[in-house]
């Protein structure tokens, strides 16, 4: 319970950031992702049950925002968050620079799934993928790297 309340301070403090912060350092309509990044990053620390539920959670919060695609947003933070942490705490253990990979990966997955979700298909789908998916996703992967590389890093006495 405390892990999640941990991550969930974490991932509001991302989201208040996400509407702030990152509205002043995007490039045109590219901006990067920061909630993901948080998820992802809270997901393979503290696990895949308290990434689960953290996604759900700052999902739902999200979906408030985008009421166009009501539960796209829970949904793929919801698996994103589970599958994360999964992976990290059951499949392998990865250093920091290798989780920007897992970064990688869930980001796609994420924007595959809200697509989704939210009724994209065919064209539009590919289309969204194209000029907003890859653009974003680069963006995000070079804010993740930092973000892994001073905050997600073992200190010198856990490694």
């Amino acid at each position: 319970m405390m892990n999640f309340l941990k991550s969930m301070s974490f991932l509001v403090l991302g989201l208040i950031l996400q509407q702030t912060l990152i509205q002043i350092i995007s490039i045109g309509s590219i901006k990067p992702d920061l909630v993901m990044v948080i998820l992802v990053a809270v997901s393979m620390r503290y696990g895949s049950v308290v990434g689960l539920f953290s996604g759900l959670t700052i999902g739902l919060i999200q979906d408030v925002y985008a009421i166009e695609a009501l539960g796209a947003s829970a949904l793929a933070k919801c698996l994103v968050g589970y599958f994360t942490g999964l992976l990290d705490e059951k499949v392998i253990k990865v250093m920091p620079a290798t989780k920007v990979l897992f970064l990688a990966v869930a980001f796609i997955l994420h924007d595959t799934i809200y697509g989704l979700a939210a009724g994209y298909h065919g064209s539009a789908f590919l289309q969204a993928l194209l000029t907003k998916t890859v653009p974003s996703g680069i963006y995000t992967l070079l804010l993740g790297s930092l973000v892994f590389y001073f905050l997600v890093a073992p200190s010198r006495s856990e490694a």
